[in-house]
């Protein structure tokens, strides 16, 4: 018998696996979930308010399951679930350092990488924006 997890790295993660594994973990999703379903990245964004409204009360068991759900998002994802991590979580975590701090802390490694990567590349936009 394979574990899930076994099954999950044989397979990309597609956009009806990205909400089964989300809604599973946070049923509370499910009505937002389904209200946009086959948009991924409002998906990903009520995924991203869940996450926002753990930190801004203070309860940081929901933020650490958040961030252990969105780490195979990021790397079993197809390109599309991929793209909206990115886009639609990474690039909306709060960036303020005491806050930032933490969530590093709470991250794999890999969902760290990423997040360094996609701060990385905003801001060289802006770079270039200012010079131009």
């Amino acid at each position: 018998m394979r574990s899930r997890l076994g099954e999950m790295a044989e397979a990309e993660i597609d956009a009806q696996r990205f909400a089964e594994l989300v809604t599973t973990a946070f049923p509370q999703l499910l009505e937002g979930f389904r209200e946009w379903q086959g948009f991924v990245h409002l998906q990903m964004a009520e995924f991203l308010d869940l996450t926002i409204s753990g930190i801004n009360d203070g309860d940081w068991a929901t933020v650490q399951r958040c961030l252990q759900v969105a780490d195979p998002l990021l790397r079993l994802g197809n390109d599309s679930i991929r793209n909206a991590v990115y886009v639609s979580y990474l690039e909306g975590l709060p960036r303020d350092e005491d806050v930032r701090t933490q969530i590093n802390e709470m991250m794999s490694p890999q969902l760290r990488q990423g997040w360094t990567d996609i701060l990385a590349y905003l801001a060289d936009l802006l770079r270039r924006e200012n010079i131009q």
